[in-house]
């Protein structure tokens, strides 16, 4: 091997075919390779996040780049509670300007229709900022998946062609910001309402911690209009804009907010990382592939390109990091992508010889490497880029002990459901998932699965791509005929065929657990697996209230070794490429590297960034972070049993298994609507806990559900007027309530008439689902 070609792109030639390998980073067909040096820090709350995205931003000096999903021009990144507001993102970027930094910003151009991501309120608001020396652009993006069969005329508001096969069901998902080429932030967190939370999980709105929008509830209808004081913080001052106004909910077109009394916030859980050095060029390098392949096409062409000569006014390259040198830190970190084949087509070009800067030997020349890296992108360009889900199945493989994953949705190839219809996914991670506990199996070693899911998706239950996504997530988990589970116990029969004298496997799930059942093995899957939902409760008032604390990280940490952090969900959309354009980090630090007992007797090497992230999303969850008071979970230690050390450890198991069961019981015991098992339809407590009655015009009585008000509680703690026996029920959650895990109720909403049919009946779910927003009631009637 000569030293002009390094060791992770002498394999990288045309032609070559390669299988997904035995290791963490994707080497098959990457985006980036590999990067050493890197020093790191990962996120579990949205507050932290912030703050060091502000404080990045306060220390621009050159340029600032972002990409979103989502982006409120008025989010408050930190110094929440002061009445002058200065951590407005709007405030940061017009300061910035003001040095001198230049800032563009790349958006997901969503149909305001189906789902409004307010890209069309921030664009105008942000390029309006009084520029100062610097400057500032909004591009909005169209996703390029090359499923261009429906067109959207934008004089009728209407779509012309097949539905399912529209642009509407894919976005560009990635989230990320980019500091003067040098600092880069990437995970699951957008810059948006509702993201910014605590270690504490409050579900008690508090308005000066939420201003207006910030107050949010994707589960929920708005409910109180404005005050006064609240709609004088929408004002502009000095060029620079104020807060958005209230959004309308669904059926009002007037402005509504929260009511703090009597609703919820939704707290919100993500993960998401700083890198400071050499993999910060490719999240650079990834944010001027879109920027520039998309400037001057289709719905871009008035958007101009950014050149050379712009950047080196900017005086960019005097900040733009050597990718190609070590950094000072200890982590090495490979860059991921999800994109369409479409989307490396229009990109290739962009690799030539006379475009600076994006090649990785921007400021050390290297011809010969760079005709290898060129010549293998281009025949690479006729497939998807699934770098992303080539990591994840790299590293589950490569698990020795156990795999922590916290995802959004859990949609994965599971065979047909408990109807017998077939799932609409298609990516491998189940089956991943499955083997890597079958290898543990026949090997007679232990090994878990960690999963932390949502409860269901953000939007209301009864809408049909909510319910869905709901649906498939359960039957990947349990019911389905190659769900995570049924793969299980089919291999722990098949490992004991011999012993138990059958000669051959049963050829049915019902028959796996009659067997298991036999030999008193029914539950042996949870020496496997758990699987886990987080929610918290408070006091309002005299009203009780309850939430699901809603899972948005996309994290997979393998073994205390590796961890990837991003904007991917686990469904189809996100990982097979040719859907939603995502973004993602794999970390292995080198720092703090040993052998380390886990539990079990099992020893594997463990390393720094890895495993003290997951301590610290244990710790969260377990309430050993809760950071401030509040009326719903307390600050405790670890529960008994529970080794915070040793994830695979029986007793830990079992500990954090009968916590979650335990928290699950007392919810259920004083609400009505949370989900539990003995609830036949996903819908079915939503009907008895949220319903109203009132008599229509013709004085016939009515009954419909209400998302308005807060639902009544379970009979023993209501008095004869209907009111929460407040003190009672607050006793009970107080003394029951340990922590934020509950358990995942896998038997919830089995008896529902059919498989719930996903949006238009699109297979091709949305990735992140929120309430439609009424904007515009002339396009609504069209």
């Amino acid at each position: 091997m000569t030293d002009s070609i390094d060791q992770y792109t002498a394999q990288i030639v045309p032609n070559t075919k390669a299988t997904v390998s035995n290791q963490y980073f994707d080497l098959n067909q990457p985006f980036a390779f590999p990067r050493y040096g890197n020093k790191c820090a990962g996120y579990i709350n949205g507050k932290s996040y912030m703050k060091a995205v502000a404080d990045a931003i306060r220390s621009a000096k050159s340029f600032i780049m972002i990409t979103g999903w989502q982006l409120d021009y008025d989010v408050e990144l930190d110094n929440r509670g002061d009445p002058k507001h200065p951590g407005r993102l709007s405030e940061l970027l017009a300061d910035a300007l003001q040095r001198g930094v230049h800032v563009r910003v790349i958006l997901y151009d969503s149909v305001v229709y189906a789902l409004d991501t307010h890209d069309d309120t921030s664009q105008p608001k942000l390029n309006r900022l009084p520029p100062g020396k610097g400057s500032i652009q909004v591009m909005l993006q169209n996703p390029n998946t090359g499923r261009n069969s429906v067109t959207w005329e934008y004089s009728t508001k209407r779509s012309v062609g097949k539905a399912a096969d529209a642009n509407i069901f894919f976005s560009h998902h990635q989230k990320s910001v980019i500091v003067d080429g040098q600092i880069a932030f990437v995970g699951g967190i957008d810059l948006a309402y509702g993201r910014w939370d605590t270690d504490a999980c409050d579900v008690v709105m508090n308005r000066s911690l939420h201003v207006i929008n910030d107050g949010y509830n994707g589960q929920l209808d708005p409910y109180r209009a404005p005050t006064s004081a609240e709609l004088g913080l929408t004002k502009e001052s000095n060029g620079r804009p104020g807060f958005a106004p209230p959004y309308s909910s669904n059926n009002n077109s007037k402005e509504r907010m929260f009511n703090e009394a009597t609703q919820p916030r939704q707290p919100w859980q993500d993960i998401a990382m700083r890198i400071e050095g050499p993999a910060a060029f490719d999240v650079f390098v990834n944010f001027v592939l879109r920027w520039n392949s998309f400037a001057g096409t289709g719905t871009n062409r008035f958007d101009s390109g950014m050149d050379a000569g712009w950047f080196d006014r900017a005086k960019g390259p005097s900040y733009l990091i050597d990718p190609l040198k070590r950094g000072g830190g200890s982590c090495d970190v490979q860059i991921c992508r999800s994109a369409s084949s479409a989307q490396l087509n229009d990109e290739v070009k962009l690799w030539g010889d006379h475009y600076k800067y994006i090649n990785d030997d921007w400021k050390s020349p290297n011809d010969k490497r760079r005709k290898v890296v060129q010549a293998a992108r281009t025949s690479w360009k006729g497939t998807h880029q699934t770098s992303i889900r080539d990591a994840m199945v790299n590293c589950i493989r490569a698990a020795q002990a156990f795999v922590y994953i916290e995802n959004q949705f859990f949609m994965s190839d599971c065979g047909t459901d408990q109807r017998g219809t077939a799932c609409p996914s298609k990516n491998p991670i189940i089956k991943e998932l499955a083997n890597a506990v079958g290898r543990a199996i026949y090997a007679g070693r232990a090994f878990h699965v960690y999963l932390v899911l949502p409860e269901h998706p953000e939007g209301q239950l009864e809408i049909e791509g909510t319910k869905s996504q709901t649906w498939w997530a359960l039957q990947g988990v349990s019911r389905a005929n190659n769900s995570l589970i049924n793969r299980i116990n089919a291999t722990i029969v098949a490992k004991h065929m011999k012993a138990w004298g059958l000669r051959e496997a049963p050829k049915t799930n019902p028959a796996v657990r009659d067997v298991l059942q036999k030999h008193g093995m029914q539950d042996q899957w949870r020496d496997y697996l758990t699987v886990l939902n987080v929610r918290n409760y408070g006091q309002s008032g005299s009203n009780v209230i309850t939430e699901m604390i809603y899972v948005h990280s996309k994290l997979t940490i393998v073994d205390d070794a590796v961890a990837i952090i991003g904007s991917a969900n686990i469904n189809d959309r996100s990982l097979n490429g040719n859907g939603d354009t995502e973004l993602a980090a794999v970390v292995v630090d080198t720092s703090n590297a040993a052998m380390t007992d886990v539990g079990a007797g099992v020893q594997c090497i463990t390393r720094g960034f890895a495993r003290e992230l997951r301590l610290q999303a244990w710790k969260k969850h377990l309430g050993m972070l809760v950071d401030r008071k509040t009326t719903g979970v307390k600050k405790q230690e670890a529960p008994a049993g529970v080794d915070l050390e040793k994830p695979l450890q029986a007793s830990t198991i079992k500990g954090i298994r009968q916590l979650a069961a335990s928290n699950r019981s007392v919810y259920n015991e004083v609400f009505l609507h949370t989900p539990r098992d003995a609830h036949g339809t996903l819908t079915e407590g939503r009907v008895k806990g949220f319903t109203k009655k009132f008599k229509d015009k013709n004085g016939v009585n009515k009954e419909s559900l209400t998302f308005s008000m807060t639902p009544p509680l379970q009979p023993a703690f209501m008095d004869p007027q209907g009111r929460h026996k407040a003190g009672e029920a607050m006793a009970k959650l107080n003394a029951g309530i340990k922590g934020f895990w509950v358990e995942m109720p896998l038997a919830w909403g089995s008896k529902e008439g059919a498989t719930p049919k996903p949006p238009q009946n699109s297979p091709q779910l949305i990735a992140d689902h929120e309430r439609p927003r009424v904007k515009d009631t002339e396009m609504m009637r069209a």
